[in-house]
């Protein structure tokens, strides 16, 4: 399913509320990287009202997306999205120390679409303030997810888009496992395949670098759904 802008800007006008609790939780997930990321922190949902940044990223690895270093992140859903930015940009440019900004990058979050989006960054970089300011909107996240494949399936099973034979395990296990009365629980479908979840997950786990790389884990049951099921 290809989410695009215009599905990420609607999502802020009509659900503006769940937007501003849900968007650090996405750009939480599209910023982590198992092998780069060495620092996360971006509170959502009942705790995206804690005081500071919206998110604080350290990344040592290469990325479009997320500035090498040290990030601080502000994220708005704001309609007047110049004005979220100045007032953030002002605020932590006010309380970080210089010796902090010289080496640390700022970043700014939309899920709007931002025409002044260049200038603003043109006007804030020339400040020198910061090692450098960064700006994303909803164009800028749409090719986010472009790249981010997982991240998008399940951020398109939320926002409540579908593609055919696509869906999160979460969701096909919560319809799954409902078609009968009482509801399978997971630990009555894993009793006496102990053994079997965690040959599993020590598969998926293993280190698949080298020259007998696999990109596939193959299961045999009774039924497809039932595989997808474990």
């Amino acid at each position: 399913m290809r989410i695009t802008a215009s599905h990420i800007a609607n999502w802020a006008n009509t659900h503006s509320k769940e937007a501003q609790v849900e968007l650090p939780r996405l750009v939480r997930r599209l910023c982590f990287h198992p092998d780069a990321t060495r620092h996360i922190s971006f509170p959502a949902g009942d705790s995206t009202f804690m005081p500071g940044f919206d998110g604080i990223v350290e990344f040592d690895g290469v990325s479009a997306w997320v500035p090498k270093g040290t990030s601080g992140w502000e994220i708005g859903c704001e309609k007047e999205i110049k004005g979220k930015a100045d007032g953030d940009y002002a605020k932590r440019t006010e309380e970080i120390s210089a010796e902090v900004r010289e080496k640390a990058t700022f970043v700014f979050v939309s899920p709007r679409r931002w025409k002044g989006k260049a200038a603003w960054l043109e006007q804030r970089r020339a400040e020198g303030q910061w090692a450098d300011v960064r700006a994303y909107d909803a164009d800028d996240l749409e090719q986010w997810l472009e790249q981010s494949p997982v991240v998008a399936l399940q951020f398109a099973d939320e926002l409540g888009l579908s593609g055919w034979g696509m869906v999160t395990l979460d969701r096909y296990w919560a319809s799954w496992s409902s078609q009968c009365t009482p509801p399978i629980t997971q630990a009555a479908f894993l009793h006496d395949r102990d053994h079997l979840r965690d040959q599993l997950i020590a598969e998926l786990q293993r280190d698949r670098g080298g020259d007998h790389a696999r990109d596939i884990v193959g299961l045999r049951a009774e039924s497809v759904e039932e595989a997808v099921a474990f």
